[in-house]
This record gives C-alpha cells, sequence and structure tokens, in this order.
C-alpha cells in the first residue's frame, strides 16, 4: 500500500472516528426519546403521557440543534495545514511541545533556517515551516494521519506533498537546505 492511500485510508478513519464523538449526543438523545417512547406504546398512553413524551422529544430536537458540532477553528487549522503540503511550496513539519526541552532548544534553529530561506533572492516563499503543539486539536488530528509519536519529530514534504525525509529528536539544517530545490 503506498503513502498516498495509506494517508488517505487514516484520513477517512480519522474522520469517522470525529463523527462519532461529535454527534455522540444525538446517538444518545435518539436513544433516550426511543426508549422513552417504546415505554410509552408498551403502556395504555394517557393525554400526560402523551405531553411528557412531546416535551422529551422536542427538548432533545432543541438540544440537538443548539449543541451540534460546528466547524471550529482547529479544525480548519488541520485541513489548512494538509492543504499547505502538496501545494507548490517545499513543507517542514514539525510536532513539537512546549514542555520538550529539546523543541525548545531547536526552535530558534528552525526559525533562522526559515528566514534565511526565505530572505533569499527569489519568487515567492521557498519554504514553508508548520510549527504544531502537540496539545492543540490540530495536531491531535494530524498526529495519526502523519505517523507523529515523538517529540520533535521534523517531516519535509517536497513542493507536490510527497514525504522525502523524517527526524525525530534532532534537527539537520543542511538536510533541509539539501532537500530544496
Amino acid at each position: 500500500m503506498c503513502v498516498t492511500h495509506l494517508q488517505d485510508f487514516l484520513i477517512k478513519e480519522v474522520k469517522v472516528g470525529v463523527f462519532f464523538n461529535h454527534y455522540s449526543f444525538l446517538f444518545i438523545a435518539v436513544g433516550v426519546v426511543a426508549v422513552a417512547g417504546l415505554i410509552l406504546l408498551t403502556n395504555k398512553p394517557k393525554t400526560n403521557d402523551i405531553f411528557a413524551f412531546s416535551t422529551i422529544a422536542v427538548g432533545a430536537l432543541i438540544a440537538v440543534i443548539i449543541l451540534h458540532p460546528r466547524q471550529t477553528p482547529l479544525m480548519e487549522d488541520a485541513r489548512m495545514v494538509q492543504e499547505m503540503i502538496g501545494a507548490g511550496t517545499p513543507v517542514l513539519l514539525e510536532f513539537q511541545s512546549p514542555y520538550c526541552i529539546s523543541c525548545t532548544t531547536i526552535n530558534p534553529m528552525v526559525d533562522a533556517l526559515e528566514q534565511e530561506i526565505n530572505n533569499e533572492i527569489s519568487i515567492g516563499k521557498r519554504l514553508h515551516v508548520i510549527h504544531l503543539n502537540i496539545q492543540d486539536q490540530a495536531a491531535q488530528e494530524l498526529a495519526p494521519v502523519y505517523g507523529f509519536e515523538f517529540t520533535p519529530t521534523f517531516i519535509f514534504f517536497d513542493a507536490q506533498g510527497n514525504e522525502l525525509w523524517r527526524t525525530i529528536g534532532t534537527f539537520d539544517a543542511q538536510l533541509v537546505r539539501d532537500s530544496l530545490p
């Protein structure tokens, strides 16, 4: 199975898991209304019972309408990161943590390299560096997609979005320079 097919499969798996996590309230509400309806139908319903059931059903519907998940900025960030990879500019993706000592010591080197590369005389950016904090939702959504396990992890993608290399725990600025077109 090639890497792009595996990434597509993992993205679909993550989306299915996110769907059930976000809509679990809906499934619980439908279940409660269904159970209440079955209990009501097994007995001879009175007007008060029908009114109570209707109140529960309307309350559950209102709660679902109010509480249903909406697109959040963090979900948008994860999608934006995926769109940047393969958009015509090489990308250095870094999974980091503010509590990781080696991440905080490597960060200035990564920032300096990005400025050095992008300040050279050229048209447009030559490299996008994306720092993902593993405590943020966007990084948590992307971690299974890109196989992240340890901080810091650097993944270099070429302009077409193909992963060229990854390093874990170390950063080699010369490797980044050599990977650029």
